[in-house]
């Protein structure tokens, strides 16, 4: 394996844990703090009782920026984060991809 693809894929890695540390603290705090918005997403969790309907709901609800909406600025910025971080996981993932592909 390259040192290249190495390094993207040590990357892509810590970018999971960041992400889901993160996801973690959001969804924790939607469902202490914003219980309707949290209800409304479906109830999501990291893992227990999640679904793709949730999980769609949750990346539809970063997506498309409506966490913007939550009159708190603490959930705004974790969501902002997150959101960062999945575009950023996305972006990595595409590169292994390409870089392992031309290699081949």
């Amino acid at each position: 394996m390259s040192a290249l693809l190495l390094s993207l894929f040590i990357t892509l890695v810590v970018a999971a844990v960041v992400g889901l540390g993160l996801q973690h603290r959001l969804l924790t705090r939607l469902r202490t703090h914003h219980v309707q918005t949290w209800e409304a997403l479906g109830r999501p969790t990291l893992i227990i009782n999640n679904s793709l309907t949730n999980s769609v709901a949750v990346l539809r609800f970063l997506w498309r920026r409506e966490y913007r909406a939550l009159d708190d600025s603490q959930s705004v910025r974790l969501a902002s984060m997150l959101r960062v971080i999945l575009i950023v996981y996305a972006l990595l993932f595409l590169s292994i991809i390409i870089t392992f592909l031309s290699r081949a």
